[in-house]
């Protein structure tokens, strides 16, 4: 059985979407929207109180999706962090050394941990955080990697780039790509921090999936995997992708820049390609095209 913490989440609840059709799973987050179904038991509760001895009865992997805090300014909330997503975390690892559960899939970032990349960052390159978020992530990749080494906990490090899809929380206020595009869609205007050209490497939630897929079947030695497209856009580019398929002007409200804000993130998944096998083939226009497809048929 697999255990998913952070199920109801975006990435989450589509990674429980695909494995649950294979594979038994016990889904953990704050909130359940939904009754337990064939192959999923759910399990409602905050991560900082978790109990994890229970939660890994007859688990033998587990998939962390949970972090409560996106990319933002400042150093205000160093001490939540800490509190609600490293010490768990670490609360975590301590009952997986207990109760003998010896594979964790932990979902870092690929695109803040990294810093400014012009050109596509491997996995071996500098690490260089720009704000708490990716401190965060890295602080959990060591822990990790030292749980690895002393516990022989196999910790699989997944740095994802910018996924988009259906089923994103708004109340993250994260995601351009569906922020935007319903905004546009509803001629609500939208909010460009900076001057638009800041560069990214975004991905579909279905190729993610897939990519994580790859990563669970593997069986060779690396433990930490980029996952995005090897190619990036800025946010002006993303627009005129928006507006063209929806046929819609976008309003667009420019916003003072953000330190955070990188100016250019594109990730090297040559690794993932080598090692499993996997590679991203969707285009952004067909990415965003098959969104907006699949939106109109939700609303």
């Amino acid at each position: 059985m697999i255990l998913t913490l952070g199920g109801n989440g975006f990435i989450g609840y589509n990674f429980v979407k695909r494995f649950a059709k294979k594979e038994k799973i016990r889904v953990f987050d704050r909130t359940i929207n939904q009754e337990s179904k064939e192959n999923i038991e759910f399990v409602e509760g905050d991560f900082r109180y978790a109990d994890f001895d229970n939660l890994l009865d007859d688990i033998d992997s587990v998939f962390h999706f949970i972090s409560s805090i996106v990319p933002f300014d400042g150093t205000d909330r160093i001490i939540e962090d800490i509190e609600t997503n490293i010490i768990p975390t670490l609360k975590l690892l301590e009952s997986m050394k207990k109760k003998n559960v010896k594979k964790i899939f932990f979902v870092s970032s690929g695109g803040t941990v990294y810093g400014e990349c012009e050109d596509p960052v491997g996995e071996n390159a500098k690490l260089s955080p720009e704000c708490v978020y990716a401190a965060q992530k890295i602080c959990l990749e060591n822990y990790l990697y030292l749980y690895e080494k002393y516990d022989n906990i196999q910790s699989y490090i997944l740095r994802i780039s910018n996924p988009y899809g259906l089923e994103m929380k708004k109340e993250k206020k994260q995601g351009i790509i569906p922020i935007f595009t319903q905004r546009i869609l509803l001629n609500e205007p939208i909010e460009v921090w900076g001057t638009g050209k800041n560069k990214r490497d975004y991905i579909y939630i279905d190729e993610v999936i897939d990519a994580i897929e790859s990563v669970y079947q593997y069986k060779g030695d690396c433990r930490i995997f980029n996952i995005g497209t090897g190619k990036s856009y800025s946010i002006l580019d993303i627009i005129r992708v928006i507006e063209k398929e929806t046929g819609k002007h976008a309003n667009i409200q420019y916003m003072k820049e953000r330190k955070c804000d990188l100016k250019n993130s594109i990730l090297d998944t040559s690794l993932i390609n080598r090692e499993c096998g996997w590679r991203s083939n969707l285009t952004i226009e067909r990415g965003i095209k098959d969104y907006i497809y699949k939106l109109s048929n939700k609303l």
